[in-house]
């Protein structure tokens, strides 16, 4: 059975801040930078006014047709424009889809997994749909030897240079360019263990020679074979769901069927921003095995 049903949010991230939402729309602090995104599920009215979010130095403005829009920039950004969390750094970029290449609702997913490693020794974790590594980078300055997984290039390229910017060890993270499922089953053959895996998987996507991921689809098949590569001293198996139908049921319902058999925990909720205010925003769902 479930364990718990939860909503989390961001905590220990002082240089993140939702400073207001509404008309569709958020207003965010990202360190010294204010800035303007669409966000389609805010369909109440802002509670600021007028004044503070004419503030914003950046403002996206999608396209009329299809999805890649384009920044308005009425303030010069930092060069670089960095973040931090609990001394760990980020590089940020506006990029045409309105992210800026780090999600702050995943700082209480990082929180909760270097509790779970607390218990000492250098963990070896799998982070599987990696993006540009923000996991990767909380994980590896906390002392544990990452195998970050990709099929984007230009999103690795990024992850490098938050790899560089925090100056950790080369050792620290092992970069593999490849679609995640077929890495897995190539890990299962290899008999390889891991003490902690986590994936941020698209409800839709491709990897890097084309095969199409479907989240409800692929997921099923990912995770049992995930429950595979779990050592016999595990401490977490960790899945998000953006973008998708999967409900955050759904996704602990998953994870109880493919972790059955082994003690532990499972939990699921949604991740969630906390904006100025005390109001809550829902970013995604998530499910979570731990012992």
């Amino acid at each position: 059975m479930i364990d718990k049903i939860i909503l989390e949010t961001q905590r220990d991230f002082p240089d993140y801040e939702l400073l207001d939402t509404g008309r569709g729309e958020r207003l965010e602090r990202w360190g010294s930078v204010v800035v303007r995104r669409p966000d389609p599920q805010i369909i109440w009215p802002r509670g600021a006014s007028a004044e503070v979010w004419a503030k914003a130095a950046a403002v996206f403005e999608p396209a009329v047709k299809g999805e890649r829009g384009i920044w308005k920039f009425y303030q010069a950004l930092p060069a670089p424009w960095t973040v931090s969390f609990l001394g760990v750094k980020f590089l940020l970029k506006p990029k045409p889809f309105k992210h800026t290449g780090l999600f702050a609702e995943q700082a209480s997913n990082w929180n909760w997994m270097k509790e779970r490693l607390k218990a000492g020794g250098k963990a070896k974790i799998l982070n599987l749909f990696a993006y540009t590594g923000g996991a990767t980078m909380v994980l590896a300055k906390a002392g544990c030897e990452v195998t970050h997984v990709d099929a984007s290039k230009p999103a690795i390229t990024w992850a490098n240079e938050n790899h560089q910017l925090n100056a950790l060890p080369k050792e620290s993270v092992r970069w593999i360019l490849d679609d995640a499922v077929k890495f897995v089953k190539r890990e299962v053959k290899r008999g390889v263990k891991y003490d902690g895996i986590l994936m941020d998987p698209p409800a839709f996507g491709h990897g890097p020679t084309g095969k199409v991921w479907k989240f409800n689809e692929h997921l099923p098949v990912l995770l049992v074979e995930c429950v595979k590569l779990l050592s016999s001293d595990a401490r977490f198996l960790l899945v998000n769901g953006y973008a998708t139908n999967s409900s955050a049921l759904a996704l602990g319902n998953l994870m109880e069927e493919a972790i059955a058999g082994r003690l532990g925990w499972v939990e699921a909720g949604e991740l969630c921003l906390r904006q100025t205010s005390g109001r809550l925003i829902s970013t995604g769902t998530f499910s979570r095995w731990s012992v």
